[in-house]
């Protein structure tokens, strides 16, 4: 719940947060409110006493007592929001007079939408198997509401709620939304490299599918990054959707650097890569406009956010990056050079100096077709990360 409201909220709507009891999680966003109410609690102490009639099978003389305290309670708080999104609370027997109250607000309050998010029906779960007792109001935990749109967080929920409902709804009117997590959140990544991926539009490209390839460098000619670029350019060929983020400014002790740069972005600009290649020195600027230096936390950061290691280089004394990206557990491909060879023998996927950019593409597409983690977590980028949830299945439930 505290996730969906900190979406919303993040997307500029006005959000409250309808809790039983605290406490209220913590939040910097000015238009998240909660409003505690006791009533909906599931260990409200008058509750409580009707739940053991209940459990038994008997209807307690104050249960409707107890669900029109929570429809007055909630009818004014509710009236005028556009929708309101219910966690469990339709399926699932904690708070039966809730369950009841629910559906008769569904009526009262025509202009919400109410949203039943599913994560665990009772009647389908052998543990409360006991308590489940035939008729009212235990038949409400499988009974669609009228005009209540149920959202399974599994397709295992959603052939739950097609087996148990009666009237059964067809499928396609019980959306699967997954549970999510917060990427940056999950990754610990700091504030710097959150702003230059928001700056740079780095961190919505990689959930709508690209790869991010790293090259950490400064802009020196053995770096070899013009390479870099007509790889880049070679697999937008291939129809694959890339960034290729270079992390250094020109390298401060040749002045031939200057040129160097300009001749790199003329080359984007004339393969087409402008947007595919992404030269940090651009967005992370001081003031004055100059480079920024990017914090040594930014760059770990950065490994750990980035899809493979790309490292070009046509000569080197040692192979920091190999190590920093060994210990990321990224894909590696590189040069094949005496000190790579060194530290990671045939563990990197290499390629020659001289090999054409299409078939190092073509290298880096086979071998990450074969890397069994790298599909894994490409499909939790686009499919599992809060954000990308938000977009494409939670905000269209809102209407």
């Amino acid at each position: 719940m505290a996730a969906h409201a900190r979406l919303f909220a993040a997307s500029g709507y006005q959000v409250t947060l309808f809790s039983g009891r605290g406490p209220v999680p913590p939040s910097d966003q000015p238009n998240i409110d909660t409003f505690i109410e006791p009533l909906i609690d599931s260990k409200n102490e008058e509750l409580l006493v009707l739940n053991r009639e209940l459990d038994q099978g008997q209807l307690p003389a104050g249960f409707e007592a107890f669900k029109n305290q929570i429809v007055e309670h909630l009818a004014g708080k509710l009236k005028g929001y556009d929708a309101c999104f219910v966690h469990n609370a339709f399926t699932l027997h904690k708070n039966l007079p809730l369950t009841a109250a629910l559906f008769e607000l569904g009526r009262r309050l025509p202009q919400t939408k109410f949203i039943a998010w599913c994560h665990d029906l009772a009647w389908t779960n052998e543990l409360y198997a006991p308590v489940m007792h035939p008729g009212y109001p235990w038949d409400l935990l499988r009974t669609p509401a009228p005009e209540v749109t149920y959202v399974a967080i599994s397709p295992q929920r959603q052939l739950e709620i097609l087996e148990s409902f009666r009237p059964a709804p067809p499928a396609s009117a019980i959306p699967v939304v997954p549970n999510g997590l917060a990427y940056a959140d999950f990754l610990k990544l700091g504030l710097e490299v959150r702003q230059v991926l928001a700056l740079t539009g780095l961190d919505a490209a990689q959930r709508q599918g690209a790869w991010l390839l790293l090259l950490p460098a400064r802009l020196t000619r053995r770096k070899n990054v013009e390479l870099a670029i007509k790889v880049a350019a070679a697999l937008k060929q291939m129809e694959k959707t890339v960034r290729l983020i270079v992390t250094g400014p020109p390298g401060p002790h040749n002045p031939k650097n200057d040129v160097y740069v300009r001749e790199l972005m003329a080359l984007r600009q004339e393969l087409a890569v402008e947007q595919e290649v992404v030269f940090l020195m651009e967005a992370w600027q001081d003031a004055q406009g100059q480079p920024r230096m990017l914090a040594d936390e930014t760059i770990a950061d950065l490994y750990r956010v980035a899809d493979l290691l790309f490292f070009p280089s046509t000569q080197e004394g040692f192979g920091l990056p190999i190590i920093e990206a060994g210990l990321s557990r990224l894909p590696i491909f590189s040069t094949r050079l005496a000190p790579f060879l060194e530290i990671a023998g045939e563990t990197v996927a290499y390629f020659e100096p001289t090999d054409s950019p299409e078939k190092i593409a073509r290298l880096i597409v086979a071998e990450l077709a074969a890397d069994r983690q790298f599909q894994l977590r490409r499909q939790v980028l686009e499919m599992y990360t809060w954000e990308s949830i938000f977009e494409n299945l939670i905000r269209p439930l809102a209407g």
